[in-house]
């Protein structure tokens, strides 16, 4: 593990909201705690890309970084959508409206999003690699680079085929680092023997990593007792040669606040600390169902012909399958509350259309997992 100097940068995929059952009511008020509280501590880096919260996120950044603090006091990063462009002048569009919904005249770092063998028709076919390079010419995007959701061969051609990018952001943590589906290991040897700068993202795995079960968080209390589960998940990214900032969302301020603080005197984790997160992983590994980030890009508009609300159904799953499912358990009630919904479809309504697969940045087998789904819950119904 390294000794570089990392920073905590806070990503806005999962803000606070008023409404539960809607994205795009982020609450303001605590979003702006969470801006000043990372402001007055000296974190000045945020994430933001068009599709989180329906198009809200960036709005959200505008109207509690952008408004209320100098330009040069903080950096922003966000995404050209791949999976919305369809021809050359929709990269001008997106890149301008995202440029206009933030109030800001340059990004200090942009990036294709999702680069992978689902979107790579689009962006080798429009050429959105030239177009971001062109923006990084004009002075509109200090850095470029990709967000990367794939492997580790792809990769390897991508960063050789484009070598001016000047940074890679890659989902790494301590429960993927080892998996043969997702070679994190490999991906992050790569980017690093390129020597790109790396940007982390998911380093909670959408919050997988702080709700575990008893048996693993008992074995990083017997170790530590004062640490958190959110700041050994943290601690992890952070330990990497070559990572600068390690993106990671909050639910609220007190979050935030324990965010910035495991970075405030950061402390890279040793040998040991390292094999206890290996055994850690296995035990969290074998309780999850379903490998779900809840990044919810399955769920934007037009996807899903029946709007199937798909994460929240994942998460239903993986509750029953850890508390063991018996007939009206807590997470059935909760499916056929949803199912009552006239906005939602079931899960015994999907077409296996296979759109939301090809979007899902984990490479879930979306219509093979609602099946199960479907079998859990709605066969006892």
């Amino acid at each position: 593990m390294g000794e570089n100097m990392v920073e905590y940068g806070l990503g806005l995929m999962r803000l606070p909201l008023l409404d539960e059952n809607d994205q795009t009511s982020i609450d303001i008020g605590e979003v702006q705690k969470m801006v000043d509280e990372c402001m007055e501590n000296g974190v000045n880096f945020f994430d933001t890309a068009v599709p989180y919260h329906l198009g809200k996120s960036e709005e959200a950044l505008k109207k509690t970084l952008v408004d209320k603090y100098p330009r040069d006091s903080f950096l922003i990063s966000d995404k050209l959508p791949l999976f919305n462009i369809q021809k050359e002048e929709d990269m001008e569009y997106y890149f301008n409206t995202s440029l206009e919904k933030l109030g800001i005249d340059y990004f200090d770092y942009y990036m294709l999003h999702n680069v992978s063998n689902w979107t790579k028709t689009i962006y080798r076919n429009i050429d959105c690699f030239s177009f971001i390079k062109q923006k990084k010419q004009e002075g509109l995007a200090k850095k470029i680079g990709i967000s990367f959701h794939d492997k580790p061969k792809l990769l390897r051609k991508t960063l050789e085929e484009n070598p001016e990018l000047d940074f890679v952001l890659l989902q790494i943590n301590y429960l993927d680092w080892d998996s043969q589906s997702f070679k994190v290991n490999e991906l992050y040897d790569i980017a690093v023997e390129y020597g790109l700068e790396i940007l982390v993202m998911e380093p909670l795995k959408g919050g997988t990593i702080i709700n575990i079960p008893d048996e693993a968080e008992q074995l990083l209390k017997n170790y530590n007792p004062e640490d958190s589960t959110a700041k050994w998940g943290l601690r992890f990214s952070g330990s990497l040669d070559n990572v600068t900032y390690v993106l990671s969302g909050a639910k609220n301020h007190d979050q935030t606040r324990e965010n910035i603080e495991t970075f405030r005197d950061f402390k890279p984790l040793n040998l040991n600390e390292v094999e206890l997160l290996r055994k850690t992983a296995k035990i969290i590994n074998d309780s999850i169902a379903i490998q779900c980030t809840e990044c919810r890009y399955c769920m934007e508009d037009g996807i899903c012909p029946h709007n199937i609300p798909i994460s929240e159904y994942f998460t239903l799953y993986n509750d029953a399958k850890r508390v063991g499912f018996k007939d009206f358990s807590t997470q059935q009630v909760m499916y056929r509350t949803i199912g009552l919904n006239p906005d939602y479809g079931l899960a015994s309504d999907c077409e296996e259309c296979g759109e939301c697969s090809k979007i899902c940045p984990q490479k879930l087998k979306i219509p093979k997992l609602l099946k199960q789904v479907y079998e859990e819950f709605e066969t006892t119904m």
